[in-house]
């Protein structure tokens, strides 16, 4: 689907065209192949990179071919759960025009005027959709690393959700450094490319500070979770090694009797067989030999 939208200085709000002009935002949702064989055509784009951007594998990154650019960077999905989409955004001589193959949620803030977004300053609109993208990061790695801290003080009440749930924010991490760290090349590529004014090299250099902020939240939290799971090997050898001793111990002391028992089940004379008291004496003697097996692990630290 093809969108052309369209707002100069002096309008108060952007509006949906018909068809397109200069200095329009041209937005590209899953587009067909006509659509990209006609939108190639048109703004003499290189189809191998506009195809690029449809492509959720893609790394941030930045192309110029014939004086075009091609700006590749990582979006949130509108249900996100591990992986990441791609948005291009290609600054032609005339035109502003984004490509996705999913639309990011942060369009409707720009389509219904929340955020200024001046289609015919083409740099300046640059920065609104960068800046929309860095703030969708922001806001969920903050709270994923949120969710973390909140995992570690229950570490000691982990159930296998809690588990499944932090090999989940590792794995979203993960991909969020990655990201972070190329789009902020993307950004200081942009820097020498491009003549910003001088407001606008703050914005992108903010930008900057504000992507190397979040990569170093979610190596925080990555180191986080190792501890965690360090943590939790820790204690459940230990409680597998109680486990193991109190079974251990539990045997020791079965078996003693079972062994004496045993003789005496045999169908051959031993001593003590015919005597009054032969079960008071082997009861006493088990006794003593538990009470020797229980000071001997006693002794020795063993419980």
């Amino acid at each position: 689907m093809i969108s052309y939208f369209k707002r100069t200085i002096r309008d108060n709000k952007i509006k949906e065209q018909s068809e397109l002009s200069h200095g329009s935002w041209i937005s590209i949702v899953n587009p067909t192949d006509e659509e990209i064989k006609k939108l190639v055509e048109t703004h003499n784009l290189d189809e191998f990179n506009v195809r690029g951007g449809l492509d959720e594998f893609e790394l941030p990154r930045i192309e110029e071919e014939d004086g075009i650019n091609y700006i590749y960077v990582n979006i949130m999905p509108p249900k996100f759960e591990r992986d990441l989409n791609t948005l291009l955004i290609i600054l032609t001589e005339n035109n502003i025009i984004t490509i996705s193959k999913i639309e990011p949620r942060f369009f409707k803030k720009l389509i219904e005027g929340s955020v200024k977004m001046v289609t015919t300053q083409k740099l300046k609109s640059l920065i609104s959709i960068l800046s929309l993208i860095n703030r969708e990061f922001e806001t969920v790695t903050r709270r994923i690393v949120k969710n973390v801290q909140a995992e570690r003080n229950i570490v000691d009440a982990l159930d296998e959700k809690h588990v499944a749930d932090l090999l989940r924010y590792e794995d979203v991490l993960n991909t969020f450094v990655t990201s972070y760290h190329y789009t902020n090349l993307v950004y200081e590529r942009m820097m020498r490319r491009f003549n910003f004014f001088e407001d606008d090299e703050d914005l992108i250099e903010d930008l900057i500070i504000e992507g190397k902020q979040g990569a170093d939240m979610c190596r925080s939290s990555l180191k986080t979770i190792s501890n965690i799971r360090n943590y939790t090997l820790v204690l459940s050898s230990s409680r597998l090694n109680k486990i193991l001793k109190v079974l251990t111990i539990a045997t020791i002391f079965i078996s003693i009797p079972a062994a004496i028992s045993g003789l005496y089940g045999m169908n051959v004379a031993l001593p003590y067989q015919e005597h009054p008291l032969s079960f008071a004496y082997i009861f006493g003697f088990l006794l003593l030999v538990w009470l020797s097996v229980f000071l001997y692990f006693k002794r020795s630290k063993i419980l």
